[in-house]
């Protein structure tokens, strides 16, 4: 009997335990619910944490027909287990697998949500390839979930699906713990000063923060060549592993090893003390879906550089919250940055107070929750 039977599927574990960390877990109430993702060393971890079962199917990144095809049939056997009324996919693959899976298996209600669009920065045959699979998610799912608004123009533009195409609220797939990420959050204080002490940071000296995977794609190298010539006793944060599969340059991955100013800060589990430390958040990426980061800084009372890019222009608003410039124009990346750092502090407060309730206002975590359970409600009862 399918009943109210939900199943969340992402391609790796690390989507369910960053961002939609406790999604699952409050779903649970409302329905009789389970997870898919590829295998982990964590994966009891994650199913003690959010009280579901795990199932495991493999998927890989990249375009492979033949584990593409091993996966659909795990995916298949796992449905026919299970037998969900809705099955909802996020990220790239798992929506290929778990979309294509759906429909064999007849699945009643099968979602996908674009969190991200890799297509318009790619070119050539691989855009066409990549356009195909996006069609093909879409041709299998019952309803599409753009994360935002930018990734719904996108996709209209390209004529990736013709069917309804709905923003749940504001966008973002997750919402924002605006009480866990504080600035009065309890020690969260007293870590960021310490860290500044520890990394010779005077009081009064300005930092600015990157935060992410160090991939080429979030305009590292923009940023680098911007950070280098600010003239003012600036510091910088670089908050993030590397991502070896697409990597900044060398000469960029060598200035920020070498400068005295920039700190690569790596992976760190709590990123709250990182953003108190510093005075405004910088993310010159050239593609986003929706991204979380953003959302964070704002909660925790920081103004934004962004590029003009889906999601990223959804939230800041320019002399509101933060500053948007260029994609891949290091320039006017140097020219916010500037104007950054002689805004007095006073203009800068009032900016991040800004930030913080509009996080409040439209992307506050539970809120979402509550969206998500009508969104899925509204759907069960049209189907009855």
């Amino acid at each position: 009997m399918r009943s109210q039977r939900l199943l969340l599927v992402t391609t790796v574990a690390e989507t369910l335990n960053s961002i939609l960390r406790y999604q699952p877990k409050f779903l649970s109430d409302k329905f009789e619910l389970a997870l898919v993702t590829s295998p982990d060393v964590e994966i009891d971890k994650l199913s003690d944490r959010e009280g579901v079962h795990v199932f495991t199917v493999p998927m890989s990144r990249g375009i492979n027909v033949f584990k593409d095809l091993i996966s659909i049939f795990k995916m298949i056997l796992v449905l026919l287990k299970f037998r969900p009324m809705l099955i909802h996919s996020y990220t790239p693959k798992a929506g290929l697998i778990a979309m294509f899976s759906g429909w064999v298996c007849r699945v009643p209600i099968r979602i996908h949500t674009f969190t991200g669009l890799v297509f318009p920065s790619a070119n050539g045959y691989r855009q066409k390839i990549l356009i195909w699979v996006d069609r093909l998610v879409c041709a299998c799912a019952t309803h599409v979930v753009p994360e935002g608004e930018g990734v719904k123009r996108d996709m209209k533009s390209h004529n990736i699906t013709q069917k309804s195409l709905d923003v749940i609220g504001y966008g973002n797939i997750a919402g924002v713990d605006t009480w866990h990420f504080s600035k009065d959050a309890i020690g969260i204080s007293a870590i960021a000063l310490s860290l500044r002490g520890r990394l010779g940071i005077a009081d009064n000296t300005f930092v600015f923060c990157f935060l992410g995977r160090l991939n080429f794609d979030k305009g590292l190298n923009e940023l680098i060549q911007a950070f280098v010539r600010l003239s003012n006793d600036v510091h910088l944060l670089v908050v993030g592993n590397l991502d070896a599969t697409a990597p900044p340059d060398d000469k960029t991955l060598a200035q920020i090893k070498s400068n005295s100013h920039v700190h690569e800060i790596g992976f760190v589990d709590d990123v709250r003390p990182m953003l108190l430390a510093s005075d405004a958040l910088v993310l010159p990426s050239y593609r986003e879906g929706f991204p979380n980061v953003v959302l964070q800084a704002g909660a925790m009372g920081l103004p934004v550089i962004a590029t003009n890019i889906n999601g990223s222009n959804e939230v800041i608003e320019p002399g509101f919250n933060g500053w948007l410039v260029p994609v891949r124009d290091a320039d006017a990346l140097l020219d916010a940055m500037q104007h950054a750092i002689l805004q007095p502090k006073s203009e800068r407060a009032r900016m991040g107070e800004n930030a913080r309730r509009r996080i409040q206002e439209r992307y506050e975590r539970q809120a979402h929750w509550d969206r998500l359970v009508q969104f899925y409600n509204d759907l069960i009862k049209s189907n009855n």
